[in-house]
């Protein structure tokens, strides 16, 4: 089958490289001219964890996990209030748990797929030609060019132009959490944070959180409850924001705002997609463009690669019936994720909460991490539900 994906992120690297693994033909076109940074720390678990081991990845996916050894929770001034040891917090998904950036997974997925996939950068999809053939697409891409596939994948996030061509503007999928996020990467860890500890903030509709990464660098992590609508989502805009939405606070966050860092900014609203149905005809949706479950319910990288995964696992089984793996591929992610968005929905508050007693649940709940009573307790609450064990 010859297959067009459209988006070089997580998604689109994992569907790309099991498709070519199982025999395919895949053309992978993006529309930055590059890969992306490094972006922020993900946590990487369940249906990614899974889908990973089968792909063989588990080796080098520990080779760019940062095994931080503490995390530890300040209040406004950077007073610690308490910490849990990484190593509680990996029992908690049995050792079957990673912490790394984003842009690291990404590189490794590209690893794997560049010698065997025609990547095609600053290209985007531009329209799909009408035609009277059902079994096959014509698509005409930005360069000017036109060419036929069997099949479409659209991997290109949670502002899909893939979509958006096939179901109509954003604004109809898309469930804003009422919340913002920025991330960046510091040249220069600040002094006054070690290089041992992932630090966490939680102010009342603010969090802040600052971690070291290689050669001496930190990343940092914003997240906040929206008060206003913004024009746009410029690099200015984004430094006017967070210092004005984090006025007050003490510690090291104004020096990390002001140290804010235009080429590695991630800046964009807490939303979720909900869209009614992920394929239509030959063009199915994979990742944040179909299945974006929020920051806020976290596992969106580790869930974009377990559906990823399943997509390219049911259109290997299939043969000849596309139309039948896509429904049996939406069939086994779709509920799951549904599921997760309504909980990140529920406890969206309690993430970056809005008065001091959910701030003190918030902070007994993570504490309990680390307390060997209860571990097992909240290790059942976090059980992660893998996409790949659905059949």
């Amino acid at each position: 089958m010859n297959v067009l994906v459209s988006g070089a992120g997580i998604a689109g690297l994992t569907v790309a490289f099991a498709l070519v693994r199982d025999g395919h033909s895949v053309t992978l076109v993006e529309k930055s001219p590059r890969l992306r940074g490094e972006g922020y720390m993900i946590d990487f678990f369940g249906s990614g964890y899974d889908a990973a081991e089968q792909m063989g990845l588990l080796p080098e996916l520990e080779a760019i996990h940062y095994p931080i050894p503490r995390f530890a929770f300040v209040d406004e001034q950077g007073r610690e209030k308490f910490s849990v040891s990484y190593a509680h917090f990996r029992r908690l998904f049995g050792g079957r748990h990673f912490n790394f950036m984003r842009g690291d997974l990404e590189r490794l997925l590209h690893s794997k797929v560049t010698n065997s996939v025609q990547l095609r950068f600053g290209v985007t999809i531009e329209s799909f030609v009408p035609g009277e053939q059902e079994e096959c697409v014509d698509v005409v891409l930005s360069d000017g060019t036109i060419a036929r596939f069997d099949l479409v994948i659209g991997a290109d996030g949670v502002h899909s132009r893939v979509r958006e061509l096939e179901f109509g503007p954003e604004r109809q999928f898309a469930r804003f959490l009422g919340y913002r996020t920025a991330a960046f990467i510091l040249a220069e860890r600040p002094r006054r944070a070690r290089a041992d500890v992932l630090y966490t903030l939680n102010a009342l509709e603010r969090q802040v959180g600052v971690y070291p990464i290689s050669d001496g660098r930190a990343a940092t992590f914003f997240v906040y409850k929206a008060h206003r609508q913004l024009a746009d989502f410029s690099f200015e805009t984004a430094v006017q924001e967070l210092h004005a939405e984090y006025r007050g606070l003490d510690w090291i966050v104004p020096e990390l705002i002001d140290r804010c860092d235009r080429a590695s900014l991630y800046f964009d609203e807490v939303s979720q997609i909900e869209l009614p149905r992920w394929s239509t005809g030959r063009v199915v949706f994979v990742g944040d463009a179909c299945q974006c479950v929020s920051l806020l319910a976290g596992q969106g990288a580790s869930m974009a690669m377990g559906g990823a995964y399943v997509l390219a696992q049911e259109l290997s089984r299939a043969g000849r019936d596309v139309r039948g793996a896509l429904h049996r591929y939406e069939e086994r992610v779709k509920p799951t994720i549904e599921k997760k968005q309504r909980a990140g929905r529920r406890i969206a508050g309690w993430f970056v909460p809005h008065n001091r007693v959910q701030r003190a649940v918030n902070d007994l709940v993570t504490r309990m991490a680390g307390w060997p009573v209860a571990w097992r307790l909240i290790r059942g609450l976090l059980a992660p539900e893998s996409v790949l064990a659905v059949k």
